[in-house]
């Protein structure tokens, strides 16, 4: 075992990486290469929105986590006593996989929750994170605004994108929005712009030795060079979506000056009313070490390296946007040449099959055949599913007029000229006639339903999750005048779809029964 060590620690000395690092840490290599070939604990970020967040946090603790003192949002962040994706526990993995699976928690590395936390949300912000997929730091922003604002979330690849949904139906919360754009020409947006944008730029994660051991031997100095322009075309877009006074945070896990320093110096240079923000890092880090960007031009950055946290290298850099004289980000407006000329009105394309539309008269009657209170929401209709989301998405990003650069404008009524993928969350499906709820939707809305629902007793929540289905014959004194259909069941205060026809169903995936299970003592 000691010869393997050896073997990989030659083999990652010798790596065109270790030349990078010796260049930008003289006599240093060796403390380096201690702290970037260990594999990375398992680290996780607890979701705050959900009504059983104690008893998520006094399990987690019961395993043996310790709490990222750095980080300082409610809710918490843990660090767990065993090596990424290694628990050596069987109990303790699946009840860390079905925590993860049903949105409770996030297993996300440590560094990766840092940019997060430099882009200061506050509630009712509007958020834009321009390379959200998978979607770990996207769901924090959700979790930072507690319920209010919005974030609208981006990744271009089909299959990302398609990573990105699941991760956010995961997570529940309904002020997300998942377009797929490229981020280099996300569209633009209504007036003002954007409150925060996120930029975690795609790059060649040379600071991510720790859990990707392919980079000692696929990383080379040209990588870097190639990725630094796509990254500053991704961080030029996200400043002009930015509204004056906004907050642009880019961030990278690389330790590639190319990727990092350079990309921010071409970003000054290029807008002048863009402003590196002098963060206080302690404040915002506590007890992390982190060093400052490693030009004169780039010093109010952020470095991270990985011996000196345990963990992965990373970088941020912190914008500010100082225009004065204007309200709105640069690609909300007319251009200087168009104002005080009428812009020419554009009419929308006809929406395609699988569009996020606007619902029918009778989806909205969803609402009241629930007994839900619908103020403060918006329902979206694709498929078979009815979504609903805030109503902050619904007047800003579908109902307000938007400038094009050629001084046309969409005048709002539809999501052109961005590609929506979702708008909060599937809380119905609908067929035949009759609608269920989806578990996912119901962390978000289960407290507002009062009607088709039913406290039910732990024999009959035994059976159910043992397998049985009950014939609704045995059930009727419970069930008696209840329709056929979806309806929600609860139990010390757990909320549990169903379906009641001839039979009583369980509609909830394994990873909630799993931990309803657990948390019944079942």
């Amino acid at each position: 075992m000691g010869e393997m060590v050896s073997d990989w620690r030659a083999h990652a000395a010798a790596s065109e990486l270790a030349k990078l690092v010796q260049e930008l840490r003289p006599d240093e290599l060796e403390i380096w290469l201690d702290s970037a070939t260990p594999r990375l604990p398992e680290t996780v970020r607890i979701n705050p929105s959900r009504s059983d967040v104690e008893w998520t946090r006094a399990e987690l603790l019961g395993m043996g986590a310790i709490p990222i003192e750095w980080f300082t949002p409610n809710g918490g962040a843990y660090t767990l006593p065993w090596e990424k994706g290694r628990c050596p526990d069987e109990e303790n993995r699946k009840r860390i996989q079905a925590l993860h699976s049903t949105g409770r928690i996030t297993q996300q590395e440590a560094a990766s929750m840092m940019p997060v936390q430099a882009l200061d949300v506050q509630p009712h912000h509007r958020v834009l994170d321009l390379c959200a997929a998978p979607g770990s730091k996207a769901t924090q922003i959700a979790e930072s605004l507690d319920g209010t604002g919005l974030v609208v979330v981006n990744e271009p690849n089909p299959g990302r994108a398609n990573h990105l949904v699941s991760n956010t139906q995961r997570a529940g919360h309904l002020n997300m929005v998942v377009v797929k754009e490229d981020g280099r020409h996300f569209p633009r947006v209504a007036q003002p712009g954007f409150d925060r944008v996120l930029v975690d730029a795609p790059c060649t994660g040379s600071g991510t030795t720790r859990k990707n051991t392919d980079v000692w031997s696929k990383w080379k100095p040209l990588h870097g060079q190639q990725m630094s322009r796509l990254q500053a075309s991704i961080l030029c877009r996200g400043a002009l979506l930015l509204r004056p006074g906004g907050r642009m945070v880019y961030s990278t896990c690389s330790i590639d000056p190319q990727e990092n320093e350079q990309v921010v110096e071409t970003v000054l240079e290029r807008f002048p009313w863009l402003s590196l923000t002098d963060v206080n890092r302690e404040a915002i880090f506590p007890g992390l070490k982190t060093r400052p960007g490693m030009t004169e031009a780039t010093e109010a950055c952020i470095r991270v390296w990985n011996d000196e946290n345990d963990g992965s290298g990373f970088f941020i850099a912190v914008f500010t946007q100082t225009e004065v004289g204007h309200g709105s980000a640069r690609a909300s407006r007319a251009h200087p040449r168009d104002e005080g000329s009428e812009p020419i009105p554009i009419e929308p394309q006809n929406p395609g099959r699988n569009t996020l539309r606007i619902p029918e008269e009778e989806d909205l009657n969803l609402f009241e055949e629930w007994g839900m209170d619908s103020v403060g929401l918006a329902m979206w209709r694709r498929g078979h599913f009815a979504h609903v989301s805030t109503e902050g998405i619904r007047e800003w990003m579908w109902a307000a007029p938007r400038l094009t650069a050629k001084n046309r404008l969409f005048p709002g009524g539809h999501w052109q000229p961005m590609r929506v993928l979702q708008a909060g969350q599937p809380v119905w499906t609908l067929r035949r006639g009759h609608n269920r709820l989806v578990s996912t939707g119901l962390h978000g809305l289960g407290d507002r339903v009062q009607e088709h629902r039913y406290e039910i007793d732990e024999n009959l929540l035994n059976r159910l999750l043992d397998g049985e289905e009950p014939g609704r014959s045995t059930l009727a004194e419970t069930f008696q005048n209840e329709r056929d259909g979806g309806i929600l069941l609860s139990h010390q205060g757990e909320l549990i779809p169903a379906w009641l026809a001839g039979k009583l169903s369980l509609m909830m995936p394994e990873s909630e029964q799993y931990i309803l299970r657990w948390k019944l003592g079942l």
